[in-house]
């Protein structure tokens, strides 16, 4: 009886293990517990998925692309209205940090996309910004994001407010490794003023 016993624990103890080991090569499950927050992307689950990236500024008209070709290496071009700038070589680790935090990016919050919200959030009628990107999953089938547009920073001016074009969700994404690295980038530019406060008159006592 007690060598069924020995045998019982030990079958228990290995299936924990097998269950453990199944978690942990679920890319998705570890990103999400490491995050804390919803990841959006967790089909490119890492950064050489990335093929291309761009960002335009609604407001200015102008924008940035960067793009990496079949030997890895990032080139990156200003945009200015229609007008694509010559690619020229990128900061290399610069890229690779930007790759690196889009595949992580997360959802801290999401708000349903009403068109009351929408106008509420800076998305509608134009949105500051835009964001795109493309690029392979780990199977090597093409990947193309939807535009993404971007509106007010939040009261706390640490994230923004970001609506996946179509989508019933608006959520609150941390862009400033994007944004920053736009020409004449100012973030509190996009805080909406806070509302007036109301004030009323107290009558005078007779």
């Amino acid at each position: 009886m007690p060598r069924r016993s020995a045998v019982y624990v030990l079958l228990a103890v290995f299936a924990g293990a097998m269950v453990l080991l199944l978690m942990l090569d679920d890319p998705t499950a570890v990103h999400s517990n490491q995050t804390g927050g919803v990841a959006l992307f967790p089909q490119l689950s890492r950064p050489e998925h990335i093929e291309r990236i761009e960002v335009q500024d609604v407001t200015a008209g102008t924008g940035f692309l960067l793009v990496r070709d079949t030997a890895g290496v990032w080139y990156a071009a200003r945009m200015a209205g229609s007008d694509q700038g010559a690619p020229v070589l990128a900061n290399q680790t610069a890229a690779d940090e930007v790759a690196f935090r889009l595949v992580r990016l997360t959802a801290r919050q999401g708000f349903e996309a009403t068109p009351e919200n929408l106008v509420r959030y800076g998305i509608r009628p134009t949105p500051a910004y835009t964001l795109q990107f493309t690029g392979r999953d780990p199977a090597g089938r093409a990947f193309e994001s939807v535009v993404f547009e971007v509106g007010h920073a939040n009261p706390d001016q640490v994230a923004y407010y970001v609506w996946p074009r179509d989508a019933d969700q608006v959520y609150l994404l941390t862009l400033d490794f994007l944004l920053g690295l736009l020409p004449g980038f100012d973030q509190t530019a996009q805080t909406p003023p806070a509302e007036p406060a109301v004030v009323t008159e107290t009558p005078p006592v007779p």
